[in-house]
């Protein structure tokens, strides 16, 4: 009888340990499922106001980039150089807005800007000639030392600009070959610009003889000079005794024309002075060495 009873007793005592291990077990699970559902919530208005940051930074951004537009509209910037800062402003802005993002849904923004930074590093010493190119590309569009249709002259090339990228500048020389010039070498070498300028002066030497007359040579050239249709007679045009060399007299026609009449002003002194002087009996002597003899008994 004792030993059943001492068998019920124990019974009970297991029952009642497992009863109250059970009820702890249901109290973690209850603090368990307590905290998770904090965290839902939380995560869930970190979700909210996530999307709230982005429909308002987005709206943001469209405001800027529609405010940089209209004040390049109302400028004179070209366009190559509006297009280019309206897509580097969109990327920068949209690449804050998403640092943003994930700062407020608890993504770790350190590392991540890390990464970034490593990675344009990496991506910079990588294209360090296209981004000298890149960032010549942009001084070229934004001091516009030149346009389109201008006639240049740098690093021993020369010709008329007919188009402008951003990495390189194309031009076509007057045999009609088309040469694309690196626009980081561009910007930082010495740059000639013949269009710039409304006039130019053409600067014509011819040579006489010695015994030729230099008032008859004087009267000559100015008589073709101011023969040409489209010189600038408001201009200071001259005939100058320029140098005395060792085989002849030399001297300069300088006239004064539009721009785009420079080099058809050239051909025009050029051969009408020779016949000129044809004419007139001057001569243009050559490059010549006078040797005397003297007879030694």
């Amino acid at each position: 009888m004792n030993l059943l009873a001492s068998a019920t007793q124990e019974e009970v005592e297991s029952v009642s340990d497992n009863i109250e291990q059970l009820s702890k077990d249901v109290s973690k699970l209850s603090q368990i499922g307590s905290d998770l559902i904090d965290k839902a919530v939380a995560f869930g208005i970190d979700i909210i106001i996530a999307v709230i940051i982005f429909v308002i930074g987005k709206f943001i951004i469209k405001f800027i980039l529609k405010f940089v537009d209209r004040i390049f509209a109302k400028s004179s910037a070209d366009e190559g150089v509006a297009k280019f800062i309206h897509s580097v402003l969109k990327v920068t802005l949209y690449i804050i807005l998403a640092i943003t993002i994930c700062g407020q849904i608890g993504i770790e923004t350190t590392s991540f800007a890390a990464i970034v930074a490593s990675g344009g590093l990496a991506i910079g010493l990588a294209f360090e000639g296209s981004l000298s190119n890149f960032a010549g590309g942009v001084m070229i569009l934004i001091m516009k030392p030149f346009t389109v249709g201008d006639y240049i002259e740098s690093n021993g090339v020369e010709g008329t600009v007919y188009k402008i990228d951003i990495f390189y500048t194309s031009l076509k020389t007057v045999d009609n070959k088309s040469v694309k010039l690196p626009n980081g070498t561009l910007s930082n070498s010495i740059l000639t610009n013949y269009s710039m300028n409304e006039k130019r002066r053409v600067d014509v030497e011819v040579g006489i003889g010695y015994d030729d007359n230099i008032e008859l040579a004087r009267k000559e050239l100015e008589r073709v000079m101011n023969s040409y249709s489209n010189i600038m007679h408001d201009e200071a045009n001259a005939v100058v005794v320029k140098n005395l060399a060792d085989s002849a007299i030399i001297m300069e026609v300088r006239v004064w024309v539009p721009t785009e009449y420079y080099w058809d002003c050239k051909f025009y002194l050029n051969e009408n002075i020779r016949v000129s002087f044809d004419k007139a009996g001057i001569s243009i002597p050559f490059n010549q060495l006078d040797v005397n003899v003297h007879n030694v008994d």
